[in-house]
């Protein structure tokens, strides 16, 4: 019940900023949408850009955009802003987790982009309907929905991490700006990784971005085969694993810094 009850205080600030909201919404969604031009563009009298086909490009392409709308947390704002602004202390003294708060509310931020988001694809999915095709769904529906599980919670560590750094930077824009800037080339955010340099790809691989964005697709378009799906899964979930570690090893030593200037 308690995670419930946090998750409606979540949806209700949402909806709370509905201005701001619609502005993130377009920055997720119009990027995507201008690849669609490029893709039919580019694919005039080919047959495949770097083993993707028309139709495949344009599922990845659109599957992105919802990536970006449904596991893609921005719980940083929120976390830097309370302990920039001190308010992280009343959250500290109230007998709940604070992670759980931020999670939870990021969760019901992620409901409303969702559905915000569903109209834009059901249009999506009118105009492309004559290029598209039925997924192979070769993994099954259960290894997606993991590996969507664990892209949201590599998503959410990631940025929950950055969002620590305000315990010593007084603006965390920066660094963010960075991370997302690395996340859209080496992430498949923008494009295939497939279509990367072959001097780039080994940066891809020790990244965590590409379990948020390219591998789902992967696995959603059938393009690993059973023994790659439950390797790709296992570091999936150790990255995850991994960032929760380093979220909390610098949480610790925030907390300290802290309550050390009378926070």
């Amino acid at each position: 019940m308690l995670y419930l009850a946090l998750w409606r205080i979540g949806l209700q600030e949402a909806l709370q900023y509905r201005a701001e909201s619609v502005i993130w919404f377009l920055f997720d969604v119009l990027p995507p949408i201008m690849m669609v031009f490029l893709w039919l563009t580019a694919y005039e009298g080919q047959a495949s850009v770097a083993g993707y086909s028309l139709q495949a490009m344009l599922q990845y392409t659109v599957g992105v955009m919802v990536l970006r709308n449904v596991v893609t947390a921005h719980v940083e704002w929120d976390v830097s802003y309370q302990i920039r602004q001190g308010t992280l202390s009343m959250h500290l003294v109230r007998p709940m987790n604070t992670w759980a708060l931020w999670f939870m509310t990021g969760l019901a931020a992620r409901t409303v982009r969702a559905l915000m988001l569903l109209p834009v694809l059901l249009a999506c999915l009118v105009w492309l309907g004559s290029y598209l095709e039925t997924p192979e769904w070769g993994t099954g529906i259960g290894a997606l929905a993991a590996s969507l599980v664990l892209a949201y919670m590599i998503s959410f560590f990631t940025k929950l991490g950055i969002g620590f750094l305000a315990f010593w930077l007084t603006d965390i824009t920066g660094t963010l700006t960075l991370v997302e800037v690395v996340a859209w080339v080496f992430g498949g955010m923008l494009l295939p990784l497939e279509l990367l340099p072959d001097v780039l790809r080994p940066i891809a691989a020790l990244l965590p971005f590409q379990y948020i964005y390219h591998v789902p697709m992967s696995l959603l378009l059938g393009r690993l085969d059973p023994a790659e799906v439950q390797t790709t899964l296992g570091v999936q979930a150790a990255w995850a694993g991994g960032l929760v570690l380093l979220a909390g090893a610098i949480w610790q030593r925030g907390l300290r810094r802290y309550e050390a200037v009378g926070g």
